[in-house]
């Protein structure tokens, strides 16, 4: 059990350090999560899976999301619920990071996500920036407020939830809640 976790931690910080690298090279109007996958025992029974989330992962990391989204839709359904909720959130993942976002694309993944496993804090704020970019603020604010929740019941840091909350709080009240601003955008397309 211990190897498993201490795998977990090193390939999640790996994949996070790579996710973090693509962030900074390409910003986009919402803070999303980083995705990193469990680590899963590579076993004879796993192994296919395993191969085929790393390479998904991989394509998404590098930044090729149209790609990233055809390997993650190839590997189907996992039988693992964790690692299927993975599946969906990294993703719905891809399709918030490509060239130009498709928020409504990844909603449904995401619902999924958090409803196959809904102590994944990292999908729950996921799903926030994505309601956040179809205007569904209030679904959002729940959503980050999940996020917050479940990270701390991991004993994880909320800190990009936490942001996330703050910043939608703050454009809401600018604004005056969910009225359009001088521009004629909502609070979520002012972004």
């Amino acid at each position: 059990m211990v190897q498993y976790k201490r795998a977990y931690w090193l390939f999640a910080a790996v994949l996070m350090l790579s996710a973090g690298k693509l962030l900074a090279d390409n910003p986009t109007p919402v803070a999303a999560s980083t995705t990193p996958t469990p680590a899963v025992t590579k076993s004879a029974k796993h192994s296919a899976e395993y191969d085929a989330m790393v390479a998904a992962n991989d394509l998404a990391t590098a930044g090729k999301t149209d790609e990233a989204i055809a390997a993650y839709e190839k590997i189907g359904v996992l039988k693992s619920k964790k690692m299927e909720a993975w599946r969906l959130n990294n993703e719905a993942h891809a399709y918030l990071m490509a060239a130009t976002p498709v928020p409504d694309k990844a909603v449904p993944l995401l619902e999924k996500s958090v409803a196959t496993d809904d102590a994944n804090y990292v999908a729950w704020n996921n799903l926030g920036s994505a309601y956040e970019l179809t205007d569904q603020l209030d679904k959002a604010k729940d959503a980050y407020q999940k996020s917050i929740d479940a990270a701390k019941a991991a004993d994880a840091s909320s800190a990009k939830a936490e942001g996330n909350l703050q910043a939608l709080q703050a454009k809401l009240d600018k604004n005056g809640d969910d009225k359009p601003d001088a521009t004629g955008n909502s609070p979520a397309a002012s972004k």
